[in-house]
């Protein structure tokens, strides 16, 4: 397949292509600002590149600039979560093979570069955004119950459909109060508990279930780097936490180590 280079500077967006583009069967590099973008296109010469509009340290339209000034042919598909027309033309007439709105679904980039590098549905597998559901499970055995806890609508739906495709039951929540609802009604293995959420933030969920739920692991999603908070919650009973942006595989295999641990059968 291509060698992509996503240049984005969100992490759960860059994260969810690279694991949608992989899964296609391309080789992906990853940039999180314009200035190593660019000097990850200089040192790959990639095929494709993902470019999103706002980016630190260099704009998006400063980077294109200096990809079309090291070559004209790679083509360049711009991502974006504004998209004024006069901006869409702007970059479409400076040599933009296409521009895409986040707010369509990441899911669209991936028709977007089957088209761009020009291969057809017949030739390929149809693409995995995740691995497929595991199989139902057998007699005397059950499928693991997670809550995600999110009030980030993309990232919760990131998280939904990759716990999903690990074969796991999957209910979600937008706010604390919820929470504190589905928790109480799914008494679920797994609980991965947003620390910033608006009404009843995480830490305060946590306080208030794990008593009441002594066989339910918490899991702390948070971006706060503030290490006393992360203890804390960890003191309050979550078995562990995990930073964002949420790093998938890693999510996968502490899920995965924390089921084994239960001694439950699923």
């Amino acid at each position: 397949m291509a060698r992509i280079l996503v240049i984005e500077d969100d992490g759960i967006v860059r994260d969810a292509l690279s694991v949608f583009l992989s899964r296609a069967g391309h080789e992906v590099l990853t940039a999180a600002d314009g200035v190593n973008g660019v000097q990850l296109f200089k040192s790959a010469i990639p095929d494709l590149v993902i470019l999103d509009r706002d980016l630190p340290l260099l704009s998006g339209s400063g980077v294109f600039d200096s990809i079309r000034k090291i070559s004209s042919k790679v083509p360049v598909l711009v991502l974006s979560g504004y998209t004024a027309p006069e901006e869409v033309e702007t970059y479409l007439r400076c040599g933009a093979a296409a521009f895409l709105s986040k707010a369509d679904g990441l899911l669209n980039v991936l028709g977007e570069v089957d088209k761009l590098l020009g291969i057809k549905p017949q030739e390929k597998q149809k693409p995995e955004p995740f691995p497929p559901p595991a199989p139902a499970a057998a007699v005397g055995e059950r499928r693991a119950v997670l809550l995600v806890a999110e009030d980030d609508e993309q990232m919760r739906g990131v998280l939904v459909r990759f716990l999903t495709s690990l074969g796991h039951e999957v209910a979600q929540a937008p706010d604390g109060t919820q929470a504190l609802e589905l928790a109480r009604k799914l008494r679920p293995d797994i609980v991965l508990l947003d620390i910033f959420m608006p009404g009843i933030n995480g830490a305060d969920v946590l306080e208030t279930l794990a008593p009441e739920l002594p066989e339910t692991g918490f899991l702390m999603v948070t971006g706060n780097l503030d290490e006393e908070l992360a203890r804390s919650c960890l003191r309050l009973g979550a078995f562990d936490y995990i930073p964002k942006p949420v790093n998938l595989e890693m999510l996968g295999h502490i899920i995965k180590t924390r089921l084994f641990m239960s001694g439950k059968k699923y």
